[in-house]
């Protein structure tokens, strides 16, 4: 069994953490939203379908549909027919949405190199790490029962 005390703090700093980075985001002036920020950069490599999207996001479809139609709206990707599966579509960014995706990613990278210009390398990696492994277990957790 763990130790109660450090999970009870573990989750005192989750929930800061999580007002925290609210607070942030409301006082920044990014070009995109959260989640269309998130979906462009899981197709920086290329081509997905919907599903592949809502598989790597761990959301549902319909979840990923009604933002990637949000998105193509706002000319930040396009669709194509998937030529392995003509029933699906696989959807790229378009010219507008690369610019605006890296650029955010530029922006916020930044930020953090400044936020963290104290930390040690070798911190950061290990923040890094910890954090990968702790959205991996909320990732799993999401559909357990409260």
């Amino acid at each position: 069994m763990r130790e109660t005390d450090s999970i009870s703090r573990l989750e005192y700093q989750l929930a800061n953490l999580a007002r925290t980075l609210e607070a942030i985001n409301r006082r920044r002036k990014y070009p995109l939203e959260r989640a269309h920020y998130l979906l462009l950069l899981h197709l920086r490599k290329g081509a997905l379908s919907v599903g592949e999207l809502a598989a790597k996001l761990a959301l549902d479809n319909s979840t990923v549909t009604r933002q990637l139609n949000a998105m193509e709206k706002r000319g930040l990707i396009i669709k194509r027919p998937n030529p392995a599966d003509g029933r699906s579509a696989l959807i790229e960014r378009t010219k507008e949405g690369c610019q605006l995706a890296e650029a955010m990613h530029d922006q916020r990278t930044q930020r953090i190199e400044r936020m963290l210009e104290n930390w040690t390398q070798e911190d950061i990696e290990t923040c890094s790490k910890l954090t990968a492994r702790l959205t991996d277990a909320l990732n799993r957790s999401m559909d357990e029962p409260d």
